[in-house]
């Protein structure tokens, strides 16, 4: 589990990269267990919710983030009021944060949120993930758990589509320094889409 660093907010318990959260889990590794239990419970919640006239608009993806984690954390659903950065990459201050997200999903509505690549190539749907992907990367909005939940809301994308969910084992390490989706999500900060169009792209599947 990594940290961010903040510029005005405790975010942590002191001296360590843990969350502050509702049920007072101050061990890593048991933490981790419980956002993954938490996680799998959205992903069975969203999908088993899907319907032809879902949209995946910023009030689903808020929604994402709140459902799936208020167990667990005060400012689930909720967009960040304070600055970001990790590892040298800092994130959209907070005072931009809701005129960008509604320009993202602006561009998202106009673009019919990719809920009509059923037929499409995929290299072209893999394009317009990777694009919205690393803006919403960029974007950074909430405290914590924004990774996950991006890959969440593409994945609802996926399956919308015909898609299994997007496969991305063989990027996701333990170890960032070779941790490709990293890697490609540092790129984003540039505006570069090309590393993390080919994760994606090498992981979809077409659903049988």
């Amino acid at each position: 589990m990594t940290r961010y660093t903040s510029d005005s907010v405790l975010i942590y318990y002191a001296g360590t990269n843990i969350p502050i959260n509702k049920l007072e889990i101050k061990d890593t590794e048991k933490l981790q267990k419980y956002e993954q239990k938490l996680l799998l419970g959205g992903y069975q919640y969203f999908h088993n919710s899907m319907t032809e006239d879902t949209i995946f608009d910023e009030v689903y993806f808020i929604e994402l983030h709140k459902k799936t984690f208020s167990e667990l954390y005060d400012f689930a659903g909720q967009y960040r009021n304070v600055n970001i950065s990790k590892a040298g990459s800092t994130f959209c201050q907070a005072r931009f944060l809701s005129e960008q997200s509604k320009e993202i999903f602006g561009k998202f509505a106009r673009e019919n949120y990719l809920r009509s690549f059923h037929n499409k190539p995929v290299s072209e749907f893999a394009n317009r993930i990777a694009y919205f992907m690393c803006e919403l990367i960029a974007l950074h909005p909430f405290i914590e758990l924004n990774g996950r939940t991006i890959r969440l809301f593409f994945d609802m994308i996926a399956i919308y589509n015909g898609y299994e969910y997007i496969d991305y084992h063989s990027t996701l390490t333990q170890n960032d320094n070779d941790n490709l989706y990293i890697k490609a999500s540092v790129e984003c900060m540039f505006c570069n889409y090309a590393d993390m169009e080919r994760i994606i792209l090498a992981g979809l599947t077409k659903s049988n």
